[in-house]
């Protein structure tokens, strides 16, 4: 049976990163030099950069430009840092909400 993965856009895998790194869509977009624009672009219009801009992109967060289009990746490595980044980001809210528990008691 061959089940198909939900498809994932461009900027959808963009903002993971973001979130995953704690970086502001902001801060992305002028270190890598694009237009607000073109980034939300890609989250709303389901648009793909330019191959020079994925390059930017995939070097920004150190992901290959297949990753960020597709979300296949062949190296294990990334696949590990991708799973820790993603335990990384659960224990964090955990975290926050003992904390906000803690501070309402």
């Amino acid at each position: 049976m061959n089940v198909d993965k939900p498809k994932i856009n461009f900027g959808t895998r963009v903002d993971e990163l973001l979130t995953m790194r704690n970086i502001s869509a902001r801060d992305f977009y002028t270190a890598i030099g694009i237009a607000p624009q073109a980034y939300y672009d890609w989250k709303k219009k389901d648009q793909v950069p330019y191959a020079t801009t994925a390059l930017k992109v995939a070097n920004y967060f150190g992901v290959t430009v297949e990753y960020l289009i597709t979300g296949e990746t062949d190296n294990p490595l990334q696949k590990k840092v991708e799973e820790l980044q993603k335990r990384n980001l659960e224990l964090a809210n955990k975290l926050r909400v003992i904390a906000d528990e803690l501070a309402t008691s």
